[in-house]
């Protein structure tokens, strides 16, 4: 059967002998390093039974074939429309080709495009209707292990958020991991988060909380000033008062592949787990605090009678500030409606960065979206799959970077509690030594894995539908679908005295 099917690929392509590449791959929870030389000897095995030369192999180790997002695979399909002294793709069996449907239709329609030819060497597919039908088959049955697999790994993450272990993450401010994985207090953190909580109760706004948090030294997590953002998270956070919450966002995007932290799922599905964690604020007090921040949403729902489509993405050149959107009214009674840097209510340091009106930097925002994408050339959009991945790498510089100055931070602090134990040789210290060298060692692991990792990118499938989904928005121009529009494709704005720079999560290619 598979020799007659051979036969017709060189009828068709006009070619005495054919020849071939090999994609192989070994996913993490198989955990064998040698799946992939055994895979490789069986199809060189199976190339030298059908007179088959193999030119090239392409291998990915520890790769999920549920996602698309691997090196040597979609070397391989770039190779493909290049190329013309190979015709067959060879694969030990379907599912190291992926184990999404989707995906694996569209990837073979691209490589017979380029005239190009999957061949499980195992499972041994022609081009009849059975075949077909059978093929069809053996990749829905790789798609449900695959998620069936993902179901129980959830199962085992559900057990550790209900013994109180961490489910994978950077534990929140006033928090560490011991050695099992479950979460302690960082006593110095600890001072800020029940200082936050403190003055909040006492009535004082964001920028006076803010200003009293930076000018004592306290820092966020990754070692920032404080923001409004990182206040409102904290004063959110249920951990403080001792219950661990689990699987309460929305599953990943599935056409960009990103997860928003402001889409929730329903309280049936999250998982709250009570004194499994230890408290830094009181039950009573966070509730207290609950009920002043969901009054004052209620009144702002109330009160709010603009829509600004920029919420969240506009920043401040000066102080970092956030822009927010605001409206005012004139002597005349004429109404202004705009973005304004928070840090103008700072009673310490009010920033004098200029205000941008709300209809203009939309509609400017709006116009650069729609000429960019309906002006965007074959040659470009091939470039952005390129610049996708130069993106990734640029923000994981970044957050090296970030580490590396709260390693510098603690090793400083470190430096000064050794040399005063050296004089009062006190019990404290000591522990608060100890702690730091673990905190040392955790930002240490995590630049180590973070300097190996590598960068996530989007496919040319993906970044295709995303452009076709950006395309109706623009369309429609419903406020809803801006707004998502804007949210979608706009990272970041930042204003500066003389000029307004972008940022899209789509790079802008010339």
């Amino acid at each position: 059967m598979i020799e007659n099917y051979l036969d017709k690929i060189k009828q068709r392509l006009n070619v005495v002998v054919l020849h071939a590449v090999v994609y192989t791959r070994y996913s993490s929870d198989m955990q064998r390093g040698e799946s992939i030389d055994a895979q490789i000897r069986l199809i060189r095995k199976w190339s030298d039974e059908h007179s088959i030369v193999i030119d090239k192999i392409y291998a990915d180790e520890a790769q999920s074939a549920k996602s698309d997002e691997r090196k040597q695979f979609q070397q391989m399909i770039a190779d493909s429309k290049k190329q013309k002294d190979w015709q067959l793709v060879l694969v030990h069996k379907l599912d190291r080709f992926a184990r999404n449907r989707m995906d694996s239709a569209a990837y073979r329609v691209e490589l017979r495009k380029n005239k190009k030819y999957l061949i499980s060497t195992t499972e041994q597919f022609d081009d009849t209707p059975e075949s077909c039908m059978l093929e069809g088959i053996i990749e829905s049955m790789a798609e449900f292990y695959s998620k069936n697999l993902a179901r129980e790994v959830m199962k085992g993450l559900t057990e550790n958020a209900l013994k109180g272990k961490t489910c994978g993450g950077t534990p929140p401010l006033g928090y560490d991991l011991d050695e099992r994985k479950y979460y302690k207090i960082n006593e110095f953190e600890a001072q800020a988060v029940k200082l936050i909580f403190q003055l909040f109760l006492e009535g004082k706004t964001y920028g006076e909380i803010i200003s009293k948090l930076n000018t004592s030294g306290y820092r966020t997590k990754c070692n920032r000033l404080f923001s409004r953002n990182s206040l409102y998270e904290i004063l959110r956070n249920e951990k403080y008062k001792g219950i661990l919450v689990y699987n309460k966002t929305q599953s990943r995007d599935e056409i960009t592949g990103k997860r928003s932290g402001h889409r929730y799922k329903s309280d049936e599905e999250v998982i709250r787990v009570d004194g499994v964690i230890p408290q830094i604020v009181s039950p009573e007090d966070w509730d207290d605090v609950q009920l002043i921040l969901n009054s004052r949403k209620k009144a702002f729902r109330n009160n709010a009678k603009e829509t600004y489509l920029l919420s969240g993405k506009i920043q401040c050149g000066k102080c970092g500030g956030s822009y927010d959107g605001r409206r005012s009214f004139n002597s005349c009674g004429t109404k202004y409606i705009y973005y304004a840097c928070n840090g103008k209510r700072n009673p310490n340091y009010k920033c004098n960065n200029n205000s941008i009106q709300r209809d203009w930097i939309e509609s400017y925002m709006i116009n650069i979206i729609d000429n960019y994408i309906h002006h965007l050339s074959k040659a470009q959009k091939q470039n952005i799959y390129q610049l996708c991945f130069d993106s990734a790498q640029s923000s994981k510089k970044a957050d090296i970077s970030i580490l590396n100055q709260r390693l510098n931070s603690l090793n400083k602090e470190l430096s000064r509690i050794v040399d005063v134990i050296t004089i009062t040789n006190s019990t404290t210290l000591i522990e608060k030594l100890t702690d730091l060298e673990q905190q040392k060692a955790e930002i240490q692991l995590r630049i180590k894995v973070l300097s190996q990792e590598k960068g996530k990118i989007l496919s040319k499938q993906k970044i295709n539908l995303l452009l076709t989904k950006i395309k109706k928005m623009l369309k429609e121009k419903s406020v809803p679908q801006l707004k998502e529009l804007m949210d979608l494709i706009v990272n970041e704005i930042i204003v500066n005295d003389k000029d307004v720079i972008v940022y899209l999560n789509i790079p802008i290619v010339n």
